[in-house]
């Protein structure tokens, strides 16, 4: 009986730990330029399918141990201060979501952000954001909302816009969707 109940303790605290280490991982996020806001997305889209929250410390670990085989991509995990994203399979557009991203565009556009790529169509909605400081990208920002995926994604720290990809390859999160099969028949034709 005194074993359950003390798992039970160890498990409230562990989890507690965790949470308070992920709320002091974001809030440690929120002092860089190129830190978005997206608000409380599970209000809109329920829970996340992926949920990723890397802060610099896991970055220069994962440049680190990555150095010696792709000093590239260690490079740009050490310049980094952090990734953030947020996948959330949907059945429908669920409602809200439009606007979320439209007015998220309109924060980001006051805040000085600069929009490279906006899509407005009945199926999709998509922007891409860069807060650009003295010639140095600060910070990338894509937001793609479809009826059946939404993805929100934050990159903060100093990176070029073609390691993007680089960046999101490395945790599995494929924010183009494209697949491999879709590339094999690309290079077919």
């Amino acid at each position: 009986m005194k074993t359950s109940v003390f798992r039970k303790i160890l498990t409230g605290c562990v989890t507690l730990l965790i949470s308070v280490s992920a709320m002091a991982q974001e809030d440690s996020l929120k002092d860089f330029p190129g830190y978005v806001d997206f608000g409380q997305l599970s209000d809109i889209f329920g829970e996340p399918t992926v949920q990723i929250s890397v802060g610099e410390s896991l970055l220069g670990l994962v440049g680190s141990l990555s150095a010696s085989e792709d000093p590239e991509a260690a490079e740009l995990f050490n310049r980094l201060n952090g990734v953030r994203v947020n996948v959330f399979e949907t059945t429908s557009m669920p409602s809200g979501a439009i606007d979320l991203v439209k007015s998220t565009s309109a924060q980001l556009s006051e805040l000085g952000w600069e929009s490279v790529v906006t899509v407005n169509s009945q199926e999709e909605q998509v922007r891409i954001f860069m807060m650009i400081n003295n010639d140095r990208v600060e910070g990338i920002t894509v937001m793609t909302v479809e009826e059946t995926e939404a993805v929100f994604v934050n990159v903060i720290g100093s990176i070029n816009p073609e390691e993007l990809g680089k960046v999101m390859n490395n945790f599995d999160i494929d924010i183009n969707g494209d697949n491999d099969d879709h590339d094999d028949e690309d290079a077919a034709e």
